[in-house]
């Protein structure tokens, strides 16, 4: 059984009412990973959006390009919890691209599994509530946009002091 307090803390559904997201969530599929396992890697092509109900992730990123058959060995790591109001895999409700991240399950983890078509069908069946889902999808992207700006700016600063420039 899902909790459906998990709902409440995702900010792309947070403008939602009752029945606009149990017709959403109706679309999902319900998702069991055991701790240890891999919920998605990094470079591969995903299509969904995945809304943690229970459990606790790890999400890793390599730092160094994959050059001929070397394996990049560094590694950022953040670990997330269902009870923050934990969801990943936006972008891929709006393209089919590589996965920028992996991530895995460090405890038992539940998940609603949103696959992009099932998004699209919903967003053609209830247009204003669509509209809606895409405003906060494009906030939610921006978002991460400028804390990516703001990171590379930090780094490029670091990198030009550590070389004396």
């Amino acid at each position: 059984m899902i909790d459906p307090s998990c709902f409440q803390k995702i900010y792309l559904l947070q403008d939602l009412n009752g029945e606009e997201l149990q017709e959403l969530l109706a679309a999902a599929g319900s998702r069991q990973i055991a701790a240890g396992e891999t919920v998605l890697q990094e470079g591969e092509p995903g299509d969904s959006l995945f809304i943690m109900c229970r459990g606790e992730v790890e999400i890793t990123k390599r730092l160094t390009l994959v050059l001929d058959e070397e394996v990049p060995k560094e590694r950022v790591m953040i670990r997330l919890k269902a009870e923050d109001g934990v969801s990943f895999g936006e972008m891929a409700l709006l393209e089919n691209d590589a996965r920028t991240a992996t991530v895995t399950a460090l405890t038992d983890c539940q998940f609603l599994e949103l696959r992009r078509q099932d998004f699209l069908n919903f967003i053609d069946r209830n247009p204003k509530t669509g509209c809606r889902l895409l405003l906060r999808l494009a906030q939610l992207l921006s978002q991460h946009l400028r804390k990516t700006n703001q990171d590379v700016v930090k780094l490029t600063t670091a990198l030009a002091i550590a070389l004396g420039g």
